[in-house]
């Protein structure tokens, strides 16, 4: 990056609230710090984060949605968090001085982002009053959100789990194409790890929600209406 006006220009591409998120966050940057950031491209399913490696880069995601994973000593996959409102990712560790990052955060689409060395980014938050209130804001919100999500998502049945999944992801899709049918592409295996039921699970839920019309099932793959994603909004607040 070559100066903080050109670091601004880019975060002005990005969608309406990151932006503005972003916009007010770096609004101090020095360009001695602006010009450590670095710009690239993270492709679907490629991991920006892996845990217990050294925890030298934070990560600001300007478009695409990330996801925390863990593994169970099985080494089968653990989908724990989508980050959809978590626009950076990496500062968990360098404000706890943690020196390995503590989960993987792999991309669950393309992702645009920007990298700064942990150092240059700890040393600049800690001289802009700004920068850290509102990143401290933004974590603290997060935290009690994972936490009330964490209680509610202990007592959810399978069924109740693939609604609230099913939801939010209709709800992510919506600022590409409002209205619109949307088709979940993951396998039932994938919904599987997301949602922590096992497959057989899964596919007696799939077929009760299809049964009810709140989903239709083509070529094997999960469809939503508008129309279903309002009766599964419905469904999801009883």
């Amino acid at each position: 990056m070559e100066s903080k006006q050109q670091l601004l220009e880019i975060i002005s591409k990005s969608e309406n609230d990151r932006c503005m998120y972003l916009s007010e966050l770096f609004k101090y940057i020095p360009d001695e710090t602006a010009r450590t950031i670095s710009y690239k491209t993270i492709q679907k399913n490629h991991y920006i984060i892996h845990s217990e490696a050294p925890c030298d880069t934070v990560y600001i995601i300007l478009s695409g949605n990330v996801t925390g994973m863990d593994y169970h000593k099985q080494g089968r996959a653990y989908y724990f968090m989508d980050f959809a409102h978590m626009y950076i990712v990496g500062d968990f560790e360098v404000f706890g001085g943690i020196p390995e990052y503590t989960v993987s955060i792999c991309a669950t689409e393309e992702c645009q982002i920007l990298s700064i060395p942990s150092r240059s980014y700890l040393q600049w938050v800690q001289h802009d009053e700004n920068a850290l209130f509102l990143r401290i804001k933004n974590i603290m919100s997060m935290l009690v959100f994972e936490k009330k999500h964490e209680r509610e998502y202990m007592f959810m049945n399978c069924k109740e789990r693939l609604v609230k999944y099913l939801v939010k992801s209709y709800e992510n899709k919506q600022h590409e194409s409002p209205g619109r049918k949307y088709k979940i592409a993951r396998t039932q295996s994938e919904l599987s790890d997301r949602i922590g039921f096992n497959v057989r699970s899964i596919q007696r839920s799939i077929a009760a929600l299809e049964k009810e019309k709140l989903i239709s099932v083509e070529n094997g793959k999960i469809t939503i209406s508008h129309e279903q994603f309002l009766q599964l909004k419905q469904y999801e607040c009883k």
